[in-house]
């Protein structure tokens, strides 16, 4: 049985693995237990991906970029339409690219917010929020949440179309960052 997370796991090395054997099953992903995306395999070919409302490549590049999915390889399972017909070695290159362009896009982020921001950290969102916890959150572009010393923000970026998750030390103004992403224009 395989099963992880692709934090110890990388996707490109778990697609390899299973198109290696001429498989046919699913690599089903679930996020705090809960079941969320489906990577399909014909033959050893991939033939179908859906995440969170998302399908087909958009679903695999989507799937890709997180580290704290879980996953498990399931050969009974039965997959929906076929809505990928691309081959397998150009699917793990286009998402390896994603995701070298999301890091690369994420460390120049940083630099365009004012210095009057002070920004932790920026990543892709995990769907681990403390606070918004519902795997439906990929229907909302943008929310915001805050304790006594951190604000995050959590926006679709239109520019990688990736959820990330900025967080700032201290109170800020919450107009002021969504007025900041609108003219970037990185929030759709």
């Amino acid at each position: 049985m395989l099963t992880g997370t692709l934090k110890t796991f990388s996707l490109a090395g778990l697609i390899q693995i299973c198109s290696g054997e001429n498989s046919a099953g699913a690599l089903d992903f679930s996020i705090k237990g809960k079941f969320c995306g489906r990577i399909g395999f014909e033959s050893g070919n991939i033939v179908y991906a859906d995440f969170i409302g998302m399908k087909g490549i958009e679903a695999l590049r989507q799937i890709s970029l997180l580290k704290e999915i879980e996953f498990l390889y399931n050969k009974d399972a039965e997959i929906g339409e076929k809505n990928i017909d691309v081959d397998t070695d150009f699917l793990i290159i286009d998402c390896t690219r994603h995701q070298d362009e999301c890091t690369a896009y994420m460390n120049k982020l940083q630099n365009t917010f004012p210095g009057k921001y002070s920004v932790e950290s920026i990543d892709i969102f995990e769907y681990d929020d403390p606070v918004f916890v519902a795997l439906n959150l990929y229907h909302v572009h943008y929310f915001e949440s805050f304790d006594s010393d951190k604000f995050r923000v959590v926006y679709l970026d239109k520019n990688i179309n990736a959820r990330i998750i900025i967080v700032f030390k201290g109170n800020i103004v919450t107009d002021y960052i969504l007025i900041h992403l609108k003219d970037k224009g990185m929030l759709q």
